[in-house]
């Protein structure tokens, strides 16, 4: 069994910060926002995407797409699932806990959170089984399968360069590459890594001062965490977000309710999230800045795909 799955935003989650004193910090300016919900996580390169449910009909049309490519080779489309991610896009990135109710369900969230809308959130994109004797028509490793030429790419590049239609893609090409829209999210990775370092040598200063005021403040309430990512994937509860096939997921324990109640505290406390959307947010400016041409690019093709979705779909673009 294959499986065609979405991919984890480099630098979304806070593992990836460093311990790193205010001193050792990058020297980035002072501008903090403050964050307490949802409305607050919006980032600048949002403007260039889709939301939630533009998204989930963008994939429900590549999806029906495919499988009409592949019943032309005798397959059926496996069961999959494009509803809207019901998870803020970025809140991982800016290390938000509020969407997750950690009193009550620690730092997993519900069990349909953890495996149906936390992975998506970002791209919309959720991973389903393909079965073996599908995977070459599927991607297209095979130029013909039992004597029927096999679209470049496979089901899945046919499906693609149907909703890019003629629309350019960031790179001025005409017509767009069949994945090429994924470079929005990679820039936006881009702009994660600009902020906290993946490599653990640079850190954003406003980031690293609130991370040591968040620190002092989980130690006056009694957790001994150098910064959030200690607390959040701690040995003693990490575990718990591998939740094998089949099963469900394990209950928190007291004390990581009680870890994760202080914590999201103590990030409410400090600004925590503020500290990360501001250096998100100058990191994806300076990214704008720098290739406006290739972003506006990117949006219309983002634009062009759901159109083209809605037509798929029998629906009446507006």
């Amino acid at each position: 069994m294959l499986f065609l799955m979405a991919t984890i935003s480099a630098g979304a989650c806070s593992d990836s910060e460093p311990n790193v004193s205010p001193a050792k910090a990058a020297n980035q300016g002072s501008a903090v926002p403050v964050v307490r919900e949802e409305a607050d996580l919006r980032l600048p390169l949002d403007d260039y995407d889709l939301d939630a449910a533009g998204r989930s009909t963008v994939q429900t049309a590549r999806y029906a797409l495919i499988a009409e490519c592949l019943a032309r080779f005798g397959f059926d489309m496996p069961e999959h699932d494009t509803s809207p991610a019901r998870y803020p896009a970025n809140a991982d990135y800016l290390g938000w806990l509020g969407a997750l109710d950690v009193s009550v369900n620690g730092y997993t969230g519900t069990e349909d959170q953890l495996l149906r809308h936390r992975l998506p959130a970002r791209d919309g994109i959720r991973g389903y089984p393909i079965p073996a004797e599908q995977d070459a028509v599927h991607i297209g490793s095979v130029g013909t399968f039992k004597g029927k030429r096999v679209p470049p790419e496979g089901c899945d590049g046919e499906a693609q360069r149907k909703l890019n239609g003629q629309a350019p893609g960031p790179d001025g090409k005409v017509p767009a590459r069949p994945h090429i829209y994924k470079d929005l999210y990679v820039l936006m990775d881009d702009a994660a890594e600009a902020a906290v370092s993946s490599d653990g040598s640079r850190v954003d200063q406003r980031i690293a001062e609130s991370t040591a005021r968040w620190s002092s403040c989980m130690k006056a309430k009694g957790f001994g965490y150098g910064r959030p990512s200690d607390a959040e994937h701690d040995p003693r509860w990490a575990g718990r977000r591998e939740v094998p096939d089949g099963k469900h997921l394990a209950p928190p324990t007291k004390e990581e309710l009680e870890t994760a109640t202080a914590d999201e505290q103590c990030r409410l406390q400090v600004n925590y999230s503020g500290a990360r959307k501001a250096a998100w947010s100058e990191a994806q400016r300076n990214i704008i800045a720098a290739r406006t041409e290739q972003l506006e690019r990117l949006r219309n093709l983002q634009q062009t795909r759901y159109r083209n979705a809605l037509k798929v779909l029998g629906e009446n673009p507006s």
